[in-house]
C-alpha cells in the first residue's frame, strides 16, 4: 500500500524549511521535496544575509507577520544554537514624503516601536560615511537587523530530520495536482508521493508547477565590495540600511565583515521565464554597476567591487505576497510572491503552512494575500 503523508512540501528553502520544522514538530508526518540539498544556489535564498525590518514601508498589514518572525527567529537561534539573527539595527533613509519612508514612520507610531528619527545630518553624525542633503530623512529602529539565511535554513532541516521527516533531495519535482478529496499526488523525476496536503513552497519557480499564478521570475544581482574605511564594520556600530533616493530607486546592505560589504539594487533586473535565463553574476554589463548612485552619490568608504551574485526574485504584480490555497485544489497551499522582501518573513510563513496542514484556524489576517485579490483589479 502506498503511503500518504500528511503533508509534503516541494521546494525546502526558505518557507518550506520553516514548514518542515513546524509540521514535524507537532507531530505531522511531513516529506520534504528539492532538486538539491539546501540551503543551494538555485532558489533565492544564498548569498549568506537578509535583512529584517519591522517599521515596515511596504504597510501595516506586515507588521504582525513580522513581530511573530521575529520572535521565531530568536527561539530557532536558541534551541539550535546556531548564529541566525544579529541585532545592528537597520536605517531607513528617503526623501522626506515618499510612501516608503512615511509609511516606516506610520508602522513605528501604530505598533510602539523603538525608533530614532533622523536629520540627514544626524544620519551624518553617526555613520560619517553617508551623505544626504536636507531633503531626506531617516528612521532607525534598533530592534531590527539581519538574518544569516544559509544557517536558519540548515537549522530548520535538520531539526525536522531530528523530528523523523522524510527528505528527498534528488530529484526536480514535474507535477502536483489534487486527484481525490483528501489526496494529492506529487510526481518527481523519479517517483510519485501521496499526501493529504501539499505545500507548494518553490519560491520563484513555483509557476512550473503552477502556471496560472501570476508571478514573474526576475533576474536580479547583488555585490561585496571592498572596505576602505572601517566606520562600515559591523564591530563598529555600522547597521543594515534601507535607501531610497529622489529619483525613486531603492538600495539596501549590511554592515561590513571580514573587510566586504554587501550592497544591493531592489529595483530593475531582467525579466526570465526560464531556470536558464538567470546568468551569472557579469553576464549583463549593466551588474557592475547596479549600485553606482549610491556609492557616488551617498555612501563613502568602498574600495571597488570584490564580487558578486545572482539570484531571483518571484514578483508579484503588486509585489504583496501570495499565501493561499491554489483555485480549485484546496488541499493544495502556495506561498510565492515574496518579490525580493520575504525571506524575513520565512519563519512565519512557514508555520502558518504547517498550522494550515492541521486544519488550525489563521492566526494572521491574510485576506490582503489571497489569489484572487489580482481577479478583481
Amino acid at each position: 500500500m502506498t503511503k500518504v503523508f500528511d503533508l509534503a512540501i516541494i521546494g525546502t528553502g526558505s518557507v518550506g524549511s520553516a514548514a518542515g520544522y513546524y509540521a514535524s514538530k507537532n507531530g505531522l508526518d511531513v516529506l520534504e521535496l528539492d532538486l538539491a540539498r539546501p540551503p543551494h544556489d538555485q532558489g533565492s535564498h544564498h548569498g549568506q544575509t537578509r535583512i529584517i525590518r519591522h517599521a515596515y514601508g511596504e504597510g501595516a498589514k506586515y507588521l504582525p507577520l513580522v513581530l511573530k518572525a521575529q520572535t521565531l527567529w530568536q527561539d530557532l537561534q536558541e534551541q539550535s544554537g546556531s548564529d541566525i539573527f544579529h541585532q545592528t539595527g537597520v536605517l531607513n533613509v528617503g526623501p522626506k514624503d515618499a510612501e516608503f519612508i512615511t509609511n516606516v514612520a506610520k508602522t513605528a507610531e501604530e505598533f510602539d516601536l523603538p525608533v530614532d528619527y533622523l536629520t540627514a545630518a544626524e544620519i551624518k553624525k553617526r555613520w560619517p560615511d553617508w551623505k544626504f542633503d536636507d531633503d531626506y530623512r531617516g528612521i532607525f529602529e534598533k530592534d531590527s537587523g539581519y538574518l544569516l539565511s544559509e544557517n536558519a535554513i540548515r537549522a530548520y532541516l535538520k531539526g525536522a530530520e531530528a523530528n523523523g521527516i522524510t527528505q528527498d533531495f534528488s530529484a526536480k519535482v514535474l507535477s502536483v495536482k489534487q486527484v481525490e478529496s483528501d489526496l494529492v499526488e506529487i510526481k518527481t523525476e523519479k517517483q510519485t508521493y501521496l499526501a493529504h496536503h501539499v505545500a507548494v513552497t518553490a519560491g520563484t519557480w513555483a509557476k512550473e508547477l503552477l502556471p496560472n499564478l501570476p508571478i514573474q521570475p526576475l533576474r536580479k544581482v547583488f555585490g561585496w565590495f571592498k572596505i576602505k574605511d572601517h566606520h562600515l564594520d559591523e564591530s563598529e556600530g555600522f547597521s543594515c540600511f534601507t535607501v531610497e533616493t529622489k529619483n525613486g530607486e531603492t538600495y539596501y546592505g549590511f554592515p561590513g565583515q571580514d573587510d566586504k560589504i554587501k550592497i544591493g539594487h531592489h529595483d530593475g533586473g531582467q525579466p526570465i521565464d526560464k531556470r536558464e535565463g538567470r546568468l551569472p553574476y557579469g553576464e549583463y554589463e549593466s551588474d557592475l554597476h547596479e549600485v553606482d548612485e549610491l556609492l557616488t552619490n551617498h555612501l563613502a568608504g568602498t574600495d571597488g567591487l570584490d564580487h558578486g551574485a545572482a539570484c531571483t526574485y518571484d514578483l508579484s504584480p503588486d509585489e504583496d505576497f501570495v499565501i493561499d490555497q491554489v483555485p480549485g485544489q484546496p488541499n493544495i497551499q502556495v506561498v510565492t510572491g515574496l518579490s525580493g522582501h520575504g525571506f524575513k518573513f520565512a519563519s512565519v510563513l512557514g508555520k502558518i503552512v504547517a498550522d494550515r496542514a492541521q486544519n488550525k484556524a489563521d492566526e494572521f489576517d491574510l485576506e490582503p494575500f489571497r489569489i484572487n485579490r489580482f481577479n478583481q483589479k
